[in-house]
């Protein structure tokens, strides 16, 4: 077993008649969960993995504008939108 799993933290929620699921609060509050943010489900043949994708912040966004890099905002367009940043 690997040591990520071995301390891993399990938070038990319920999906709702809706099949919506809430965001525990303590999970919302340790990593700042906030509307926008969303969820990436991943699947495999060991089952179902959830991930939290951040909404890219303003600063974030700039941040993508002055990399020293050459870029166009068509191609930033992209890279926010597949959460690149």
């Amino acid at each position: 077993m690997r040591q990520s799993e071995q301390s891993a933290e399990k938070v038990r929620t319920k999906i709702s008649k809706g099949f919506q699921v809430v965001v525990p609060s303590k999970l919302r509050k340790r990593y700042g969960i906030g509307v926008g943010d969303e969820v990436l489900w991943e699947i495999s043949n060991r089952g179902v993995s959830v991930q939290l994708q951040k909404k890219p912040t303003m600063t974030d966004i700039l941040a993508l504008g002055h990399s020293g890099k050459r870029s166009n905002a068509v191609e930033l367009k992209k890279r926010i939108q597949k959460g690149e940043f």
